[in-house]
């Protein structure tokens, strides 16, 4: 009995010097955090007026604030509706309605988010512009 007392205070105590002796911490956290890349690309759209015949291409962008995101159109768009290539941003005001404004905060056009992939311009009343996503 005594040597079975010997041989199992042996064991626990070779697997107490393995545990410490063989396991070292790493020196750095092996977790990482942030991993998820943050959104860099931006949302492509076709901007047609219907009445005029006539589209464009422009880009939302990257955050500006928690509402507001860059946007960007090119000089073809002036022919789709009036002041349109002096867009800057896109700002989602939470009620299903988003302003296109100008860098002064203007509004140019307000769209609601129409059937599919697409925004119908609500404001003003007659225009007939629509934002169909491009990507």
């Amino acid at each position: 009995m005594k040597t079975l007392m010997i041989a199992a205070a042996a064991g626990v105590l070779s697997l107490g010097v393995w545990s410490v002796v063989g396991h070292e911490t790493p020196a750095i956290d092996p977790v990482i955090s942030n991993s998820i890349p943050a959104q860099t690309a931006g949302h492509s759209y076709t901007i047609s007026n219907v009445v005029a015949n006539t589209a464009c291409l422009a880009e939302r962008g990257s955050r500006i604030s928690s509402r507001s995101e860059r946007f960007t159109a090119n000089g073809d768009c002036e022919a789709v509706w009036p002041g349109l290539s002096a867009a800057r941003t896109w700002i989602s005001n939470g009620d299903g309605t988003v302003v296109v404004a100008d860098a002064r905060g203007e509004a140019i056009l307000t769209v609601v988010d129409g059937d599919g992939l697409a925004y119908e311009a609500v404001e003003p009343a007659d225009a007939m512009v629509t934002m169909i996503s491009a990507d």
